[in-house]
C-alpha cells in the first residue's frame, strides 16, 4: 500500500523547477496524457500530435522561461 504524505506546494513547485527539461517532458506525459484513459478526441488527438511536432522543432518555451 502507498503512503500519503503532505508536501508543501511551493516544496514540489521548487523540485519541478530543479529538473532537466526532458524529465519534466515525461512526467507531464505521464500525468497529463497516459494516466487519461479515455479515448482522444478528435481535436485533442490533432493538438496532441501538433505540440509533438513543435516540441520535435524546438518551437516551445523554456523551462527556464517560465521560472
Amino acid at each position: 500500500m502507498a503512503k500519503t504524505i503532505l508536501i508543501p506546494e511551493n516544496s514540489i513547485i521548487e523540485m519541478l523547477k530543479a529538473l532537466p527539461e526532458d524529465a519534466l517532458m515525461g512526467i507531464f506525459s505521464k500525468i497529463l496524457v497516459q494516466s487519461d484513459i479515455s479515448p482522444l478526441t478528435d481535436e485533442e488527438e490533432a493538438s496532441y500530435k501538433k505540440a509533438l511536432k513543435e516540441y520535435e522543432k524546438g518551437e516551445v518555451i523554456s523551462w527556464e522561461d517560465l521560472k
